[in-house]
């Protein structure tokens, strides 16, 4: 028997009944408790301005502006949607020492969710955890600023959280670690980099069997983490720093008592466990760090998380697009200009950061009206780049060919094939040229 589709879901009508009711065509287990809704997001990153200017409205850079109004759309949703606990699930800033403007414009749009009555449990990631030991981390402040209304947590832990509807929701926490400050010399001492990232693999699933083993089996629980999972596909920005990252395996974090696992650190939205209990989901970057992630979407998870079983949903949010435009114009003869311009029509390019490329031969260049490819690009954001890669493979094909070994009439006939201008007129050229050779020939032998 195949398993029902789920009629029902989402909701819970606290002032009439504390049972929720789902409905299928097969079985399933009635919660304990009700659902407690959450939003789950990860990876702002505040502080990235490549491809910003300045705002002169804000005074801030536009880069800056974009995350913060991503991450307030997403709250907009989130509040909208009923959301009664957050989880923010580690990289607040860019860098561990981010500067006071960037903090300020972060701690806004925190402050809308705590002044709403949602509490926010943060937990620390890679860009948010000094390297030496004894220094503050950059989101520690809230915790002592906010205290009861937000919870920061940069070692494993078990918190228990009662969210805005009176519900309790058990937080685990496992945050990055930090090779320098997790292995003693001694035990990376003559390791080499596999050996050293078994060793770390080995820390954070002990770690997470530690928590699992602290919380309380019968409480709705949620394990938050920041770090790199076996077969997680990663944003292709990522692909080139996040070599030899340890992984941690499914196995680890699909253990009872967990319900959903909220994970950060990789950028592209994805549920690891997808149609399996617990959902284990990266809830991606808030907005575009580079031309990477132009065709990601970006956003946050709602969840509803029920003990034993955990719905989610992935709620993408707008954000600046990025755009990348290729053209090979090679072959459109003395048009090389309408291609070009006909393959930017077909983007959206209006707010966009954009980035094109064209190529075109050396014997098109006469034709080219690049101040037109500028004028089509007015309504972009930012062009960071209007590459024209030049193809001369055919004149170095002329020149090979072009040899004393050819004669006058194969030499014409070569050079007829390399012009597009010519290629049509060619037995034309040839049938006119070799009276005139002949003749030339013939002259040449009197003449001997």
């Amino acid at each position: 028997m195949t398993e029902g589709r789920r009629e029902a879901i989402f909701g819970y009508n606290q002032g009439k009944s504390n049972a929720y009711l789902y409905f299928y065509d097969t079985p399933k287990p009635m919660p304990t408790h009700p659902p407690i809704r959450l939003m789950h997001f990860a990876d702002v990153h505040f502080g990235v301005e490549n491809y910003g200017r300045f705002d002169p409205a804000t005074g801030l850079n536009s880069r800056l502006v974009d995350f913060r109004d991503a991450l307030n759309a997403a709250i907009d949703v989130a509040l909208a949607a009923g959301v009664e606990i957050a989880l923010f699930a580690g990289d607040a800033y860019k860098t561990r020492d981010p500067n006071q403007t960037q903090q300020r414009e972060f701690a806004a749009c925190i402050g809308r969710l705590t002044q709403a009555g949602i509490p926010v449990v943060m937990l620390a990631g890679n860009h948010d955890i000094p390297n030496t030991k004894g220094r503050a981390n950059s989101i520690e402040i809230f915790g002592a600023l906010a205290a009861g209304r937000m919870f920061v947590l940069d070692t494993p832990n078990v918190i228990q959280v009662t969210t805005s509807k009176g519900n309790t929701l058990q937080v685990a926490s496992m945050p990055y670690l930090i090779k320098s400050l997790v292995l003693s010399r001694e035990e990376s001492k003559d390791k080499g980099v596999q050996e050293t990232t078994e060793m770390i693999v080995a820390r954070y699933e002990a770690g997470i069997n530690q928590l699992a083993a602290k919380c309380d089996p019968n409480l709705p629980t949620a394990l938050m983490g920041h770090f790199s999972v076996s077969n997680a596909k990663l944003s292709a920005n990522q692909i080139g720093y996040l070599t030899n990252e340890p992984e941690v395996s499914m196995s680890a974090l699909t253990q009872s008592p967990f319900d959903y696992v909220a994970l950060g650190h990789i950028h592209r939205f994805q549920d690891l466990n997808r149609g399996q209990q617990p959902p284990v989901v990266y809830s991606g970057s808030i907005e575009r760090i580079d031309f990477g992630e132009r065709n990601e979407e970006k956003g946050f998870a709602l969840v509803d998380l029920v003990k034993g079983f955990t719905e989610v949903k992935h709620v993408e949010v707008k954000t600046r697009p990025f755009v990348e435009i290729e053209v090979d114009a090679t072959d459109a003869g003395e048009e090389p200009t309408e291609k070009i311009l006909l393959a930017i029509a077909k983007h959206d390019i209006r707010d966009a950061v954009v980035k094109a490329s064209y190529q075109i031969r050396s014997e098109q260049l006469a034709h080219l009206r690049e101040n037109d490819l500028r004028a089509a690009l007015q309504s972009a954001f930012m062009v960071v780049a209007l590459h024209k890669e030049i193809k001369r493979d055919t004149d170095a094909v002329r020149s090979k060919l072009m040899t004393e070994a050819l004669d006058p009439l194969q030499a014409l006939a070569t050079y007829c094939d390399t012009r597009d201008s010519l290629r049509g007129r060619k037995d034309e050229m040839l049938l006119r040229a070799e009276p005139l050779l002949r003749e030339l020939e013939a002259e040449e032998t009197v003449g001997k």
